[in-house]
């Protein structure tokens, strides 16, 4: 039986320049990080993109348990020689990410509420189903937080946001999923994820959790595609597509 709706944020339920976002942030992050460790901004800059390219990818042994902030603030403090857990630099940044990042929302990277997000979320909300934000978690609790309030998702019914802290893995590893979903208590064949990332919306290995696809291309392992809008306005069609694809996977 299908019990909750899980959705992805950038391009999913908010339309944004996400290469613009991210590169707005990382600079004003390496300059921080620069100032604060009296280092030059270059290697900064360097040091820190191979962090978050670690991050991203799961570059760590299967028994690493940290969550995915623990492992950004050592691998800061490995490399950089600046310790992001003291709480007078904590502050700097969380300072930044609630109140200083909200601002930096400009023509370019030009965030808004994707046409049908409110409407969809709605729809889920109708049906009785319960509701989740598995955004992928490379980012702090406040940048992600900054995010839902350009897309006015500050108050949608979200029983998880996932964020650095509370996540061991990034997408699209399967580890990610289950662990979130284990604290939720759901199942993977109760669940149907919304994302536009063929690469990150869909989880590997395949851990039996579906997906409805609403971006750019045709993947074939998705279970419905169609924009935002069309799973709003269809979505008595999505959830027949999942039980007709959960029978044809029991049959197989």
């Amino acid at each position: 039986m299908l019990k909750a709706v899980v959705f992805d944020m950038d391009e999913t339920l908010l339309s944004i320049n996400l290469n613009a976002f991210i590169l707005r942030y990382f600079k004003d992050v390496s300059s921080m990080l620069a100032d604060i460790g009296r280092r030059s901004r270059g290697g900064t800059m360097a040091r820190l993109g191979t962090i978050l390219v670690d991050l991203n990818a799961n570059r760590r042994s299967g028994t690493d348990n940290r969550t995915n902030l623990e492992f950004y603030q050592e691998e800061v403090e490995r490399r950089c020689g600046i310790r992001l857990s003291d709480p007078l630099i904590y502050e700097a940044f969380t300072y930044y990410d609630r109140e200083v990042l909200p601002y930096k929302n400009d023509d370019v990277i030009n965030a808004h509420a994707m046409p049908g997000a409110h409407a969809a979320l709605q729809a889920v909300q109708d049906a009785g189903l319960r509701c989740a934000l598995f955004t992928n978690p490379s980012f702090p609790q406040g940048a992600i937080e900054c995010r839902m309030g350009w897309g006015d998702l500050a108050d949608a019914p979200f029983e998880l946001v996932t964020h650095m802290g509370n996540t061991t893995r990034c997408k699209p590893d399967a580890t990610y999923y289950l662990e979130q979903l284990q604290v939720m208590g759901l199942e993977p064949h109760e669940v149907l994820m919304v994302g536009n990332d063929p690469k990150r919306d869909f989880p590997s290995p395949d851990c039996g959790i579906q997906t409805a696809f609403v971006g750019q291309g045709k993947p074939s392992q998705a279970t419905w595609r169609g924009t935002m809008e069309d799973f709003a306005r269809e979505f008595n069609a999505v959830v027949e597509a999942f039980y007709e694809h959960q029978v044809a996977d029991e049959l197989s």
